[in-house]
């Protein structure tokens, strides 16, 4: 925050104990109060304006109302109370945050990719739940990402100073991290001001400077200004940084609203995947969804919080088992089936005394192979056990056993005489370009660079392992897709400058045979 003015003294307020002073800025100060019941830390943001019209404070009980609902959100700063001072002033007591903001980490320096990538899909979910509620931020930045005990995000001041007659003599504070359209018209996209102002944020995490600051140059308002309207937005040439995420970023920070992305959701989405390209684990987008009819019925009326699920069981009561094999067999319902018979190639009919399973119950009977010592089947001839038919289980076992052992000694002797095998045919060697042939293993073009001149950008690459018919496939690359994709002969392509400040494409070798190699992307500068 900034210290142009000094703060004024704390309001008193029933309930709360002033401790200490957080901070100051143009049109609030922030203090650190002991709440009495319940005994806790709390920052009250007041605001330095009084809203001396009653048009006013419905205006902020409105707003105060939108960003309580908004604060159960898990990257929302939550808020306990808000409230109007005895003399006018209006007051937000909220969650007190006390490890740094990330406006004081980044100027201890750059943070890692996969913090930030995590960072900014957490921010993303909670701009698309205000953006979902009909709230626009109109301030992200650093200084407004404050960080809780537990080390998550906490989303703050949304809008608040939107909904007061004062003028923020500290809006020049904001300047790095707004987009270009809000320096010449009042009625800009709200949603599209959060996309950029995110963008801003995460490339200052990153940069360790907000994006058009130049360190040692002219970095007035005025200057800020201009570049952030008329120049592109500059290489964070950070080895760990990949094309990808440089572009998600350029297409974030585009100048014209409409080459952004369409919302917070989309831009958390890029984040998502490039962390699925660096093999690091995705990070959630929490959003709260819309409830579906029956969620808040009752368990007896159609919700679900004690619902029975599917149960299987069998009935103690309508199986019988083999004393000599233990398996469960059905009583009879006089119905049968065809299945495979143990030891033939042909069907035989269920006996009377087995009801086939349902194809999806959870009992189904496998098949199953047995010994020339073990009895027949049950399921699969005579020896079923059926309710009433009396035989010896083990006497007519043994002499299915010496049948089935006498049948196949004749079907041995009646066998013909073993063929001598026939010899392997002759191994052929694979062409030497077999292995390059395969996707995936030819070499992909390397040093892909491109240089921007005007209002086009050229791109150049290098063949590593040039082969007769090679050809090259180029296809421009945003964070928003991919285009036409064109095949040429030369390592080389000349194309229009992107509208979204990144101009990028992917090239791959395309061999004679068809097969291709990996895709590698480059952007210009």
């Amino acid at each position: 925050m900034s210290s142009k003015r000094p703060p004024a003294p704390p309001p008193a307020i029933d309930g709360y104990r002033y401790v200490s002073l957080l901070g100051s800025g143009g049109f609030s100060d922030v203090y650190l109060y002991q709440q009495d019941r319940p005994t806790r830390k709390v920052a009250v943001k007041v605001l330095v304006a009084d809203l001396k019209t009653e048009g006013a404070r419905r205006r902020f009980e409105s707003e105060a109302n939108l960003m309580a609902q908004l604060s159960t959100h898990p990257f929302i700063v939550t808020i306990y109370e808000a409230d109007i001072t005895a003399d006018g002033h209006s007051y937000l007591a909220m969650e007190y945050c006390s490890r740094p903001s990330l406006d004081v980490r980044y100027r201890r320096g750059p943070l890692g990719v996969d913090e930030v990538l995590s960072l900014g899909i957490q921010v993303a979910s909670a701009v698309e739940t205000a953006h979902r509620a009909g709230i626009v931020h109109r301030d992200i930045k650093p200084a407004n990402i404050l960080v809780t005990d537990y080390n998550r995000p906490a989303l703050t001041d949304f809008g608040i100073s939107g909904t007061t007659d004062s003028v923020d003599d500290d809006a020049g504070m904001s300047i790095p991290w707004s987009p270009p359209e809000v320096f010449h018209s009042s009625n800009a996209d709200g949603i599209k001001v959060d996309i950029w102002a995110l963008g801003a944020t995460l490339y200052t995490l990153l940069a360790g400077r907000s994006p058009f600051v130049r360190p040692g140059g002219d970095n007035s308002q005025r200057e800020l200004m201009n570049r952030i309207a008329t120049a592109p937005l500059p290489s964070l040439r950070r080895a760990d940084v990949p094309e990808s995420l440089e572009q998600a970023l350029a297409t974030a920070m585009a100048k014209s609203p409409a080459s952004r992305f369409r919302s917070a959701h989309a831009f958390a989405l890029a984040l998502q995947r490039i962390q699925a390209e660096l093999n690091l684990s995705v990070t959630p987008f929490e959003v709260l969804e819309e409830a579906h009819p029956g969620d808040d019925l009752p368990a007896d009326e159609g919700g679900d919080a004690t619902r029975v699920r599917q149960i299987v069981a069998i009935d103690p009561d309508g199986t019988t088992r083999s004393p000599a094999l233990g398996r469960p067999v059905f009583p009879d319902r006089n119905t049968t089936r065809t299945v495979p018979a143990v030891g033939a190639g042909t069907t035989a009919a269920l006996p009377a005394g087995e009801t086939a399973p349902a194809a999806d119950d959870a009992t189904v009977m496998r098949s199953w192979t047995r010994t020339p010592e073990e009895p027949a089947d049950p399921r699969t001839g005579d020896d079923a056990v059926v309710p009433g038919k009396k035989r010896p289980l083990l006497a007519a076992g043994a002499i299915s056993a010496a049948v089935l052992a006498a049948a196949g000694a004749i079907a041995i002797l009646n066998l013909p005489a073993p063929e001598k095998e026939a010899a392997p045919p002759p191994v052929s060697q694979p062409p030497a370009n077999a292995i390059d042939g395969l996707a995936g293993n030819i070499v992909p073009p390397e040093d892909l660079n491109g240089k921007i001149d005007g209002a086009q950008a050229t791109f150049s690459w290098t063949n590593p392992d040039e082969r007769d018919g090679d050809m090259f496939i180029w296809t421009p690359v945003t964070a928003l897709g991919k285009g036409e994709p064109e095949r040429i002969r030369e390592d080389k392509v000349t194309v229009p400058v992107a509208g979204n400040d990144r101009t990028c494409i992917e090239v791959v070798v395309l061999r004679a045979n068809g097969k291709s190699s990996d895709p590698v992307r480059g952007c210009a500068d």
